[in-house]
């Protein structure tokens, strides 16, 4: 099992629900308002006046078959809405009950 963290700004939920669809996975926490700012470019999303934009964060664990298909779909989505800022984080998973 593989953890997937997905940090997109939210004006893409749309894009990152669908591609979650396609690849049937349902099960996944998503945290809204998160603030941020991308590590070589892009502007800081903060919630605030001078920097309006917010991030989301999707997080779901998948078998390890899945992350390479949800991985390409993330890509797509930043191929299609780079100004956006979309970015994929995978870590093993131990244990889970």
């Amino acid at each position: 099992m593989k953890a997937v963290m997905i940090v997109y700004n939210h004006g893409i939920t749309e894009e990152v629900d669908e591609a979650l669809e396609k690849l049937n996975i349902r099960g996944f926490t998503r945290f809204l308002d998160v603030h941020g700012q991308g590590s070589k470019k892009g502007d800081p999303h903060q919630g605030s006046h001078i920097w309006p934009s917010k991030n989301a964060v999707v997080l779901t664990v998948v078998e390890d078959n899945l992350v390479d298909s949800l991985l390409k779909e993330v890509e797509q989505i930043n191929k299609e809405a780079e100004e956006q800022g979309i970015h994929a984080f995978v870590w093993n998973i131990e244990k889970m009950f």
